[in-house]
Parts: structure tokens; sequence; C-alpha cells
């Protein structure tokens, strides 16, 4: 009894844990790679795509949340715009 009482404790604290480290609903990119482009990008100017440039370019160095963030972003991103049927 105790043991399935641990079990049950124990994987609601890693569920706990794994909800907390994932970046909060509708921060973006912006919010979870401001460490990675703080730590990978001092000195890039922002603009014209700059930053996203940088953290591709040292995209092994990159935090997972950020990556994930960013794949999420493009994602919805994709599914934002309307499909393209070619005219003829």
């Amino acid at each position: 009894m105790k043991r399935a009482l641990f079990v049950i404790a124990a994987l609601s604290l890693s569920a706990t844990v794994a909800v907390a480290a994932e970046p909060a609903p509708g921060g973006g990119p912006r919010v979870a790679c401001k460490a990675d482009v703080e730590k990978l990008c001092q000195g890039v100017q922002r603009g014209h795509g700059q930053i996203a440039a940088c953290l591709k370019q040292n995209e092994a160095q990159v935090s997972e949340g950020c990556k994930a963030a960013i794949a999420s972003a493009k994602q919805k991103r994709s599914k934002q715009q309307p499909a393209t049927t070619p005219q003829g």
C-alpha cells in the first residue's frame, strides 16, 4: 500500500515538474529563448531575423525549451496562413 502511494506521489511530482519546465502559454519564443539570446547572441542587432539567425547558427547550444517554443510558433504560423492554390 505504501509503495503504491509512493509511486503515485512520484508520478504526480514528475508530471508537475514537466509542466513547470514548459514555457508559459502565450509567452512564445521571446520568453522561452530570452536566456539563450542573452548568452549566445550578445551584440547581435535586433530586427530583420538576425536573432533567429543567431539562434539557428548556435542550434546545438540552444535550450530544449527554446527549441520547443520556436517549433510551436512555426506550427501555429503554418496553421494560420491560408492555403494557397495554384491558379491556372
